[in-house]
């Protein structure tokens, strides 16, 4: 993961610069590459060695030096570093303003990664309320079709028991047979019914779920 996929670099480096008016330390930002991605700096001096860590300067005698390191985080995985530099190149106590600027720099980074998190799940979740209602329309459709067919049965069972009834004794099984075919017109209907019945709950659940006001299933 990387900074510049979500995060505002105009933003970004304009907390460094204006943390650098106000404590007059240098401050660049890299990615996990090593590349400085942000700095309070004019862009006509150099960069800032960002190869001192802050593990270094706890192991070392003296709290004042040139350089202290913070690392950018997201979820535990490590996106970036912020190097405070002194810029007279003296040494200097980063005891109070390093702990400062790394909550200011993960708090702003954390919250543009949620903002972008969150924006990628709406998208994916008005992708699935577009589909749902495409698939309702086809569920919709084959049902219109089913009901065709079932009036259609419903014709013949009628006209067969009549056929039955006029020829007598003989058109008995032929009676049997129409009977059949309307007891599964009804079933099928019953069964239609049902479905039909469910696909408006979910339409009407996929409608207020819906981003899009002016959406239909």
């Amino acid at each position: 993961m990387k900074i510049n996929d979500f995060c505002n670099m105009q933003e970004l480096s304009s907390i460094a610069r204006n943390w650098s008016k106000l404590t007059g330390l240098k401050v660049d930002i890299t990615d996990t590459e090593g590349n400085v991605i942000a700095t309070s700096m004019d862009s006509s001096q150099d960069a800032a060695d960002p190869g001192f860590s802050e593990n270094e300067d706890e192991n070392s005698e003296s709290a004042f030096t040139r350089h202290a390191s913070v690392e950018l985080k997201i979820r535990d995985e490590v996106i970036g570093t912020v190097t405070v530099t002194n810029p007279d190149e003296s040494d200097a106590d980063y005891s109070v303003v390093i702990p400062l600027i790394d909550s200011l720099l993960n708090g702003y980074i954390s919250n543009q990664y949620y903002v972008y998190a969150d924006d990628k799940v709406l998208s994916r979740l008005s992708d699935g309320i577009k589909e749902t209602n495409g698939l309702v329309k086809k569920v919709i459709s084959s049902t219109n079709t089913l009901k065709g067919i079932q009036k259609r049965q419903k014709i013949v069972a009628i006209n067969a028991s009549i056929e039955a009834a006029r020829v007598g004794q003989a058109g008995r099984g032929f009676a049997v047979v129409a009977e059949e075919v309307k007891k599964l017109s009804d079933a099928s209907s019953e069964a239609n019914d049902k479905i039909e019945r469910v696909v408006n709950q979910i339409r009407d659940v996929v409608s207020t779920l819906s981003l899009d006001k002016d959406d239909n299933a």
